[in-house]
């Protein structure tokens, strides 16, 4: 049974290696995979259409469309889920914490601009 494996991995510039690693499973089971030698079993299968964010009918050649409006919806859904959590937990800081954290996270993404969230406060104060 063909399978998109190697398209998607190398879409990602994957190695086989590398992907086989971030699987768990060993280099050869992926190139036999990708030959068409062996088809991936069920746990595989979900592991692919995971990693790769496609269904796993799009993995398989069963179907064009990479992600079902089902299966979208939900990993919207799981990704909303984490951004509330992340957000709650970012309300409950301080503002000076506030503005430390904006700083970290800039610094991470080289963003060289600042923020200092007192001076927005006395900006939104004054307006």
């Amino acid at each position: 049974m063909k399978t998109r494996i190697k398209e998607l991995r190398l879409e990602k510039n994957l190695t086989q290696q590398t992907l086989a690693k971030h699987l768990g499973v060993n280099q050869t089971t992926l190139s036999k995979l990708e030959c068409g030698l062996s088809t991936p079993d069920a746990m595989l299968l979900v592991s692919l259409s995971r990693f790769f964010h496609v269904s796993a009918d799009y993995v398989l050649y069963l179907s064009e469309e990479r992600l079902s409006a089902d299966l979208l919806l939900a990993d919207n859904m799981h990704h909303l889920k984490k951004y509330q959590h992340l957000i709650s937990l970012y309300q409950k800081m301080t503002p000076r914490q506030q503005t430390d954290f904006y700083n970290f996270l800039s610094s991470i993404f080289g963003n060289d601009k600042s923020y200092n969230m007192d001076s927005d406060i006395q900006n939104n104060a004054a307006d």
